[in-house]
């Protein structure tokens, strides 16, 4: 699901409307079936996916075969849940060579029973025939789905993008993120003669029938299931051989025919995309396959090694912000995983971040700071980052978690205050949890622990609360000696000093981010029991308040604070007494 500037400030305009009342919809039992790890589902274990779908345009159809090898984790639980859409039919269910003739169905979710008990760790296959028509993407990628369109050539386009909806709406799976088959996937295309079908991976074999062209890849890696996916079309291809930290490996780009002069211009800021991102997070995760940008009829998806591209080869900012987001993924969310759409986080404010990091490389710190504040524009603070669990629950509109994400992690840069530190941080976060799952709670934890100082008081303010932290400034003014400032004599005349209060609200009392104020007069000098600020200082207010000293001369101080996006500043005349 990704993000579109125009499509976003259409949403800022219907948001208040949206949520008004409720930040979340009220949840179903579909939702706990989708979302939840019941014992149904953390009974078994999925090792690899043997996928083969035939692709029938006309018909909006599709047809297929799934094996799932798994192993057994609680041999305890005889009856375990699939996934398949109530929209697909089953045509036949196997545990290895044994046809289960009992199943029960619930919405999106089949149970059965196993027709023996299996020791932990015991392997065995399930496999599943189907055909149906799959749920249509209404507005691909963010209401997902099948994406049926035909190209320039008059011939058929089409892929899948899954992202919340679930794989379960084309293939039968264990539709749950926490489970990312070890040994990876092999996906077999069936498509009609003379079309290209592209899966993740690498392609193992082209095979021509006198009706039919099939294409068969495989990925050694492990995948989350909205990551699998396909195309089809009337694609060409071309590549270059991209020099990695740890190997060589190729970038391959699949392109309409009508496309493919159009795409090289802007398919070749890629490897410098890459450089940037090995160089910030570490190698590039999938370098014992390759890296594909494949031309598809919906915006863009972070597809494993097969990205879908389908932005019009537009360099909007100076660069095209699909290739520059949907490669990220590759590092934040295709090898850096989370178990649940409530921790999506990781895989969006990382990749938005990842954006701000490749502008600042690119073209520097005040074109960054430019970009930042275009989206910064977008916050809605309607829900908190982290969402509820358990219920396969993320709303496309709330575009938080990319944006408020990406300005928690550029606000913590800042806080840290060590740019060694933290992109040590970033990268070493990266490399030690590739191939795992992880939590928001497991990379602040790290943050704490790299950094030895605890920050959770501002991961907790940025993405546990929706509120947006206030800054309140009361109205600066002349003292005098009944003020508790020194007064001093300087000859026949006295100088006075100018006195701020600030202090946070909509926080709660562990709050204390440092802001920085900027001053009109360099000058500075001693003040007892306040803090004296020269030019550029930082002060960190309490939510009780603190003061601020600014030497005055017997004139007016200018003084504003710097601007952020973390926060909103409220002038006051003086502070209100807390209820």
């Amino acid at each position: 699901m990704k993000h579109k500037i125009l499509y976003i400030l259409f949403l800022l305009f219907v948001s208040g409307q949206l949520y008004a009342k409720d930040p979340y919809p009220k949840f179903t039992r579909a939702d706990s079936l989708h979302g939840y790890l019941s014992e149904f589902r953390s009974c078994y274990d999925v090792r690899f996916y043997d996928i083969a779908v035939t692709v029938k345009p006309e018909t909006k159809s599709l047809e297929g075969n799934v094996s799932m090898l798994v192993s057994c984790e609680n041999p305890q639980q005889s009856v375990i849940q699939i996934d398949v859409s109530s929209l697909l039919t089953i045509d036949s269910l196997f545990i290895d060579s044994v046809l289960v003739t009992n199943y029960k169905r619930e919405h999106n979710a089949v149970f059965f029973s196993l027709p023996q008990a299996y020791e932990k760790g015991q392997e065995y296959t399930i496999t599943c025939s189907y055909h149906g028509k799959p749920a249509e993407a209404v507005r691909p990628p963010w209401e997902a789905g099948m994406v049926w369109k035909t190209s320039e050539s008059g011939k058929p386009w089409c892929g899948v993008t899954c992202e919340t909806l679930g794989a379960s709406c084309w293939i039968p799976c264990k539709d749950h993120l926490s489970d990312e088959p070890e040994d990876g996937m092999r996906m077999k295309i069936t498509v009609p003669k003379g079309l290209v079908a592209v899966s993740n991976g690498m392609l193992q074999e082209h095979i021509e029938t006198d009706a039919n062209d099939v294409w068969i890849w495989k990925t050694n890696y492990p995948i989350n299931s909205y990551n699998m996916t396909f195309y089809v079309g009337d694609f060409v291809s071309y590549e270059e051989e991209y020099k990695g930290i740890e190997r060589s490996f190729p970038l391959i780009y699949w392109v309409l025919q009508e496309d493919l002069e159009k795409s090289k211009k802007s398919f070749a800021q890629t490897k410098d995309v890459v450089a940037a991102y090995e160089e910030f997070f570490g190698p590039y995760p999938w370098s014992k396959e390759c890296l594909k940008l494949v031309e598809s009829p919906y915006e863009g998806m972070e597809h494993q090694t097969a990205i879908a591209y389908g932005n019009g080869f537009k360099n909007t900012f100076g660069f095209d912000y699909i290739i520059v987001h949907e490669v990220a993924h590759e590092w934040w969310g295709n090898t850096v995983s989370v178990d649940d759409y409530a921790e999506i986080f990781i895989h969006e404010g990382f990749a938005m971040y990842s954006e701000f990091l490749y502008v600042e490389k690119m073209f520097g710190t005040e074109k960054r700071d430019r970009y930042i504040r275009i989206w910064a524009n977008t916050l809605k603070n309607i829900r908190p980052v982290v969402g509820p669990r358990d219920v396969n629950f993320w709303d496309y509109r709330d575009t938080d978690p990319y944006v408020k994400g990406a300005l928690t992690l550029h606000g913590l840069r800042d806080l840290i205050d060590n740019d060694s530190l933290f992109f040590d941080i970033i990268k070493s976060y990266n490399m030690t949890r590739r191939n795992s799952i992880v939590t928001v709670k497991d990379f602040t934890d790290y943050v704490n622990e790299r950094t030895g100082q605890d920050y959770s008081w501002y991961f907790k303010q940025y993405l546990y609360s929706k509120e947006k932290p206030v800054l309140q400034v009361a109205a600066s003014v002349k003292l005098n000696e009944e003020d508790s400032v020194y007064v001093v004599e300087n000859g026949s005349r006295k100088i006075f000093y100018n006195l701020v209060k600030v202090r946070w609200v909509n926080v709660d009392d562990s709050f204390h981010l440092p802001i920085s104020f900027v001053v009109s007069d360099s000058s500075s000098v001693q003040v007892s029991g306040l803090n004296c600020v020269a030019k550029h200082d930082k002060v960190v207010p309490t939510t009780d308040g603190v003061f601020v000293a600014f030497y005055s001369n017997e004139y007016s101080i200018l003084f504003s604070v710097k601007r952020s996006e973390c926060f909103d500043v409220e002038f006051v005349k003086k502070f209100k007494k807390k209820k």
